[in-house]
């Protein structure tokens, strides 16, 4: 029995911590709810350069920023996700749009492989991540990985205003989704 208690204290341990950890993660710090996002200008998988204002749906935009398409299967499988929910998102009147810092080869074959509708958007030399202050600066600028964000989602207004942002401490761990949607409902 003692055992027992000393493993349920630990796990409850454990998940508190985590918890504190994700509580007090802080993404794209410098915007925050109520703020507005750097202008865009990208890309997207069809070479045709994007801005917000012709990104944007009657009441917002979902950014989606992800590490890669080609490499991450984090990304992979949040893109696959995003694929299925778009419509809901859409529905609500918000256009959803991607960014990561991949080819335009490799936006096309993810394009192709996922289905997708929306615009994959290449931030080819990390302008947007950088503006953000979301560039992962583990890498090295002589890194594969070099100019990948710390993956997250912001929920915009149709001027750039940002309505609700999502991200978790650790890249593996990607936002729910169903919380995403919640959020804009109440938008």
């Amino acid at each position: 029995m003692n055992r027992l208690f000393k493993l349920v204290f630990c796990a409850m341990f454990a998940l508190s911590a985590t918890v504190s950890l994700a509580q007090e993660f802080v993404w794209a710090p410098d915007f925050p709810v109520g703020s507005e996002i750097p202008a865009i200008s990208a890309q997207d998988q069809t070479g045709e350069v994007r801005t917000l204002a012709d990104l944007i749906g009657e009441k917002g935009l979902v950014l989606v920023l992800s590490r890669s398409f080609d490499w991450c299967p984090y990304c992979i499988a949040q893109l696959q996700q995003l694929v299925e929910v778009a419509d809901e998102f859409e529905a609500m009147g918000f256009n959803v749009a991607t960014m990561t810092y991949d080819s335009l080869e490799t936006l096309q074959g993810a394009e192709i492989d996922h289905g997708t509708d929306f615009p994959l958007l290449r931030d080819e030399d990390t302008t947007h991540v950088t503006a953000l202050g979301i560039l992962n600066t583990e890498y090295e600028p002589d890194s594969r990985a070099y100019g990948i964000p710390y993956p997250g989602i912001f929920v915009l207004s149709p001027d750039g205003t940002v309505l609700a942002k999502f991200a978790e401490a650790d890249y593996r761990d990607r936002p729910d989704f169903d919380h995403v949607l919640q959020a804009a409902s109440e938008l």
